[in-house]
């Protein structure tokens, strides 16, 4: 069995492998939690941990609960391990680990090529070619987007992005503030997927995950697949190249 860790900044997403098949799952919101963690690594005692992480300090407080359970077989997501890839970016030690991951996932789906969308509380669209992984974009989420409008003005209010597609026009200052954030931000992964498409020489697979995937998906051109488990097919990849 091995266990497998997404940290993301809001949410920590475990999932438990077994026999071939994620059999057990876990969500945390916030994430930060070790008394989660510590209840999941001794209900299910794995024999392995690979994990993703965009928390530095989490990763440390992660290790030691994992070690002083006695558990060797430890992977991280990071450009410092062996990949299925080449990195072919800038400074690739700062890369998230998030998105190594996430295009590991792709990999071990056999696809050597596609546009991979992350839209949780940032959104990222990153280009997974023939030559490796070459980069992509990083920009807010629609949350944070809401947030930024409330934070840097004297009067708009705070609003969340609900379930139900904002119309345009909007009818009063929430509603408009409500469909900018939402088509704004439809129209930036629309432009950035079809920008990644023109750079691989035309359409390839769209994969698109995070919490908000749901809602961008249907937007976005191409061939779109949803898949939650995108960071963890990628992190039992590495923990098969790695452990």
């Amino acid at each position: 069995m091995i266990l497998l860790f997404d940290r993301g900044n809001r949410a920590l997403k475990t999932a438990l492998h077994s026999a071939g098949t994620i059999t057990r799952r876990w969500r945390e919101e916030p994430g930060d939690s070790v008394g989660t963690v510590t209840a999941i690594l001794d209900s299910c005692r794995p024999r392995g941990v690979a994990f993703s992480s965009v928390v530095p300090g989490w990763n440390r407080l992660l290790l030691e609960t994992v070690r002083r359970r006695g558990i060797e077989r430890v992977v991280e997501a990071g450009a410092d391990i062996r990949l299925p890839f080449d990195l072919l970016v800038d400074n690739a030690e700062k890369l998230g680990a998030d998105r190594i991951a996430a295009a590991c996932g792709v990999a071990a789906l056999d696809h050597r090529e596609a546009v991979i969308i992350d839209a949780g509380t940032a959104v990222t669209v990153d280009i997974l070619s023939r030559e490796g992984f070459i980069g992509g974009a990083i920009f807010p989420g629609i949350d944070m987007i809401l947030d930024s409008l409330h934070e840097g003005t004297e009067s708009l209010p705070r609003i969340q992005c609900g379930d139900t597609i904002p119309a345009i026009p909007g009818r009063d200052t929430a509603g408009a503030m409500a469909a900018g954030a939402f088509w704004g931000w439809i129209g930036a992964v629309r432009e950035l997927v079809a920008r990644s498409h023109s750079y691989l020489e035309g359409e390839h697979p769209v994969f698109v995950t995070g919490g908000n995937a749901d809602l961008v998906a249907p937007y976005c051109p191409g061939d779109v697949t949803v898949d939650e488990d995108i960071v963890f097919r990628g992190l039992l990849l590495l923990f098969e190249l790695n452990a």
